[in-house]
């Protein structure tokens, strides 16, 4: 018996959406006020779902505080950080929502048990969200 598990976590975050390459003029095209030279932030919404066969002493998929440990270590990361400027995933790549949820992924993918992770869902905006699961590749 598969059984899945959601929790609701929110943090917020600063980002540029300026690609280095192209040009400045079509980075405000694209971008529009996300590429303002300061950045800006957001307060974002992420669902992280599990998914396993319950354990036969706890009847649980995983215990829920070592659950809400290993998402917040990795929400910590980023928490009231500026993406571009204080992560280093994002050194090299564009703050998207897009690779903001492939990185959060990851991180949790290597913080929870193998096999555990199965969706994520990022809220960006209340008209914006970003969906990352197992069967899509990075």
């Amino acid at each position: 018996m598969q059984v899945s598990l959601t929790r609701k976590y929110m943090f917020s975050a600063a980002h540029r959406l300026d690609s280095p390459f192209i040009s400045t003029i079509k980075n405000v095209e694209i971008y529009d006020k996300c590429n303002n030279l300061n950045g800006h932030g957001h307060d974002y919404t992420m669902e992280v779902t599990i998914a396993g066969k319950p354990d036969a002493e706890t009847g649980m998929i995983f215990p829920l505080p070592q659950f809400d440990r290993c998402v917040k270590n990795v929400i910590a990361k980023i928490e009231h950080k500026h993406l571009n400027k204080e992560v280093e995933y994002f050194l090299e790549r564009i703050s998207t929502a897009e690779y903001i949820i492939q990185y959060l992924w990851d991180e949790l993918n290597s913080s929870l048990p193998s096999n555990l992770l199965h969706h994520l869902k990022l809220w960006e905006t209340n008209n914006n969200y970003f969906e990352f699961g197992k069967g899509m590749t990075n």
